[in-house]
């Protein structure tokens, strides 16, 4: 669940705010004598422009929701893949034993395909552990220690993706609030100094005021 509780500061898009802020520092460089009446200097339009050079090479937003999207598909692919592995336990010990046998039941299988991730998880530990109890009796069903092995490595490597998937949700919600902050900075930057531009060419110059609008 996003917990982003940061808000943009302004209606431009960012990449709008990018071409807005290059454009500036050009007018501020032309202008640079005047301004100096504000207190601005070569070195804090410099300062300017390398946020906005940072800002637009920033992750969007969109690249984000990628990568997200590929940590969720990669999860869901393995979650599928131990659910088969646990109907293809399970049905062995339904064989050997019934359906209504303590065995069967000691699995404790209600529905996995309708658990969380982390409900699917406790219940692929125990299927895993409780077959590895039943081996002996199962062998004549084909049930090997490879197979148990690699259905560990299964759980394991989907335990690996549902944190990465959660870690790539965090990371979104992280690089968002950072986006906004640094937008924001931005933005504060550039109303200033174009509060100054409309002040010094208001009365002036028409063609450098609306420059800084």
């Amino acid at each position: 669940m996003s917990t982003i509780n940061v808000q943009r500061n302004y209606n431009l898009t960012d990449a709008e705010l990018c071409m807005f802020t290059s454009n500036l520092c050009n007018f501020l460089t032309r202008d640079l004598l005047d301004f100096a009446a504000f207190g601005v200097t070569a070195l804090k339009i410099a300062a300017l422009k390398a946020l906005g050079d940072a800002f637009e090479v920033f992750p969007t937003d969109g690249s984000l929701v990628g990568d997200v999207m590929i940590t969720t598909e990669n999860k869901n692919a393995l979650r599928e893949q131990v659910l088969a592995e646990i109907k293809s336990l399970a049905v062995r010990v339904e064989a050997k034993w019934g359906i209504s046998s303590g065995k069967y039941r000691r699995l404790d299988l209600r529905n996995p395909s309708q658990m969380s991730d982390d409900a699917l998880l406790i219940a692929a530990h125990t299927v895993h552990t409780k077959l590895t109890d039943y081996l002996p009796d199962l062998a004549d069903s084909g049930l090997t220690q490879d197979i148990l092995d690699d259905f560990e490595e299964l759980i394991e490597n989907f335990e690996l993706a549902k944190n990465a998937q959660a870690d790539m949700v965090a990371v979104r919600d992280e690089k968002t609030i950072e986006r906004i902050n640094n937008g924001n900075e931005i933005y504060a930057l550039v109303a200033t100094y174009c509060n100054f531009g409309k002040i010094l060419y208001e009365k002036t110059n028409p063609a450098k005021y609306n420059d800084y609008v």
